[in-house]
């Protein structure tokens, strides 16, 4: 089976910072693959030059088996990307942040708003549709984002800490339409630092540490179940193993 998404020695720099570090794995379709570590370990950066928003200095990626780089309209069409860490346009509402997307994936207007309704019912946005998207909280932002990522029903989903801020209410309606997503053929990407979530959705998990994959993990097969503390500590061990145990200090006026 030819992988979804493909990366092979892949580096970015930025002066002399490297974020990524000859960066290489595969990703089959109807796979939900975790990328895990610690604050810089290169996942945002991972995830941007796949989405075409930044170029690698070094090495390839592929999507569906196209190239990756900025701009290629082919890939953007067949691509969901979100994160929070690049911003929306304020001065519009979540409605038409949602109309905007869907008619730059050259969707006709009625197959969009037909669309745009399913998400915000999905994303709990209806009440605030008409809300400008400045009046939006983190959670709530996050779930436009996703939604803004697949309005267009894209092959492949890049989701960089989806779940920061979202309730569990959220978290358990938009886990379960990854699964339905990913068990329909889809193949998604994203990064977490909640491992039990981790644990309970992925399929396989790799560890980055400084830019490089350390290490990779294959789940169980009981994906999708209630994630047990003695999983999550196992999940916990390896990465502690990876990029090593945290100091902790205790604070004498506490």
């Amino acid at each position: 089976m030819n992988p979804s998404i493909a990366v092979i020695d892949l580096s970015k720099n930025y002066g002399k910072c490297v974020a990524v570090n000859k960066l290489s794995f595969k990703v089959e379709p109807g796979v939900v693959y975790g990328l895990i570590g610690p604050n810089g370990a290169g996942k945002t950066t991972t995830l941007s030059i796949l989405a075409g928003l930044v170029s690698a200095s070094s090495g390839h990626a592929a999507i569906l088996g196209m190239g990756v780089e900025p701009n290629r309209r082919e890939l953007v069409a067949k691509v969901g990307f979100a994160s929070s860490r690049y911003s929306f346009f304020d001065y519009l509402t979540g409605a038409e942040m949602l109309l905007t997307c869907g008619l730059m994936h050259d969707l006709k207007a009625r197959e969009v708003k037909a669309r745009m309704d399913e998400l915000l019912a999905v994303m709990d946005l209806e009440d605030a549709a008409g809300h400008y998207l400045y009046e939006y909280s983190q959670g709530m932002r996050q779930k436009l984002g996703l939604a803004c990522a697949l309005i267009h029903a894209p092959e492949v989903l890049l989701l960089d800490e989806p779940f920061t801020g979202l309730d569990p209410t959220s978290v358990y309606r938009i886990s379960r339409m990854l699964r339905q997503m990913s068990d329909r053929g889809r193949t998604i990407v994203l990064t977490s630092h909640d491992l039990a979530l981790v644990e309970r959705l992925v399929d396989r998990v790799g560890i980055l540490h400084q830019g490089a994959l350390r290490r990779e993990i294959q789940q169980e097969p009981a994906r999708g179940q209630a994630t047990t503390a003695g999983v999550h500590s196992r999940l916990e061990a390896v990465l502690w193993e990876v990029v090593g145990t945290p100091q902790f200090k205790e604070l004498s006026w506490i």
